[in-house]
């Protein structure tokens, strides 16, 4: 009965119109995936499954990996992205003030902490990871002036900025800091409790992506509760055959979101679900997407796994990033400060030890430091210039 509900919603759109005309409905197994692609080649108003008088926002994804897909929001849909924050411990109310660092240029993560800080009358900071008003230094020093409760942004951004305070001699955490809202990248139990000891506050999640809206926010025991009415999530194998509860595998998702609900969602994550009993929704743990896969003489290691890794160092980096040749698997990192070789050693073996692969490290510049600590380079256009006055002596 639960399937009528994500059929329904999306026989409201034009893709699905065409794309279900001749399957068994009643057949939910053998309703066809819907992919990355499908939402890529159809035209743009073909995802759309509410009348244009209801839209509220228009969004696309990055394209980083290919032609970006639409999607469309309704007012509803922002209500109900919206609640998925307020429904969760973060316990966001009147007395906060948040400072949003997600991109508002067609994300979707800044509308929903906006449209959540907006329904209960919480105070707004907007300071756009993508804007040249305020890179890195600007917005630590507006931390430091603002004192915000809640810290919203990337995790790679509340890393960065914790470090670009002390290159410029700020030591973070603020007095009011009580929480972080991060989301749009995956973060391990390891890295969650890197992040929480370098800001001494709790870290709060939120799952979800452009093309579905925010789904899901971490609880008490820091794990996604599949608690969304509006929302069905199915693993599968590499068959597409569902699999049994508890196996790790690919994310399906269904929604009936207004905007552009989606039937069979094929996101290319990988997922475990495990089903607690106990009279609890069973949760979901994110294991990454397919395409951070590391495949290297026949192991298989997720970003989960990596970053369980990295983040359980003795000697975490600033920055780094994994790079895989044909010959071998290289971890590429930067300190804020040359370190020693020794240093080096025992990162190399340590990695190579937890992922049981040959790990090459190099410490390299992933970022120039001068860059995180310049001055924001934008200013208005000047319509009129007007010379110094020459200094003039007073006899």
């Amino acid at each position: 009965m639960r399937h009528q509900l994500f059929i329904e919603a999306a026989l409201r759109s034009k893709l699905y119109q065409n794309k279900l005309q001749h399957i068994d409905l009643n057949d939910w197994i053998n309703i066809p995936f819907t992919t990355k692609q499908d939402l890529r080649n159809v035209d743009t108003y073909d995802v759309l499954g509410a009348p244009l008088h209801k839209v509220a926002t228009y969004h696309e994804t990055s394209g980083t990996t290919g032609k970006p897909t639409p999607s469309w929001y309704t007012f509803q849909d922002h209500e109900d992205g919206a609640d998925v924050v307020l429904n969760s411990p973060l316990n966001l109310h009147s007395e906060d003030i948040v400072l949003n660092r997600f991109p508002f240029a067609l994300a979707i993560p800044s509308f929903i902490v906006y449209d959540a800080t907006q329904k209960v009358k919480a105070g707004h900071i907007g300071v756009d990871k993508a804007s040249l008003v305020t890179p890195d230094r600007r917005v630590v020093e507006i931390i430091q002036r603002t004192n915000p409760t809640i810290l919203a942004m990337l995790p790679s951004e509340v890393e960065k900025l914790y470090h670009v305070a002390k290159l410029i001699g700020i030591q973070f955490p603020n007095p009011n800091l009580r929480a972080l809202l991060l989301a749009g990248e995956l973060v391990s139990p390891a890295r969650k409790r890197y992040i929480e000891k370098m800001w001494n506050v709790p870290v709060h999640l939120l799952f979800g992506s452009t093309e579905t809206g925010g789904l899901f926010m971490t609880q008490e025991d820091g794990h996604y509760h599949l608690d969304n009415p509006n929302v069905l999530v199915e693993v599968v194998d590499e068959d597409g055959i569902p699999v049994e509860t508890g196996t790790v595998g690919n994310c399906v998702i269904s929604s009936s979101r207004e905007g552009m609900p989606l039937l069979r969602y094929y996101n290319q994550d990988i997922v475990q679900i495990i089903d607690k009993h106990e009279e609890l929704k069973p949760i979901m743990v994110h294991y990454g997407r397919k395409e951070d896969l590391i495949d290297y003489k026949g192991k298989s290691i997720t970003f989960y796994e990596l970053q369980e890794a990295v983040y359980s160092l003795r000697n975490i980096p600033f920055m780094w990033k994994v790079k895989q040749t044909t010959d071998e698997v290289q971890f590429l990192c930067q300190f804020t400060e040359p370190v020693a070789e020794t240093t080096m050693t025992s990162i190399q073996r340590e990695l190579s030890e937890q992922l049981e692969i040959d790990i090459a490290v190099f410490q390299t510049d992933i970022i120039s430091l001068d860059s995180l600590v310049a001055k924001p380079a934008y200013g208005k256009y000047a319509y009129i210039e007007k010379e110094a006055a020459p200094n003039v002596i007073m006899k």
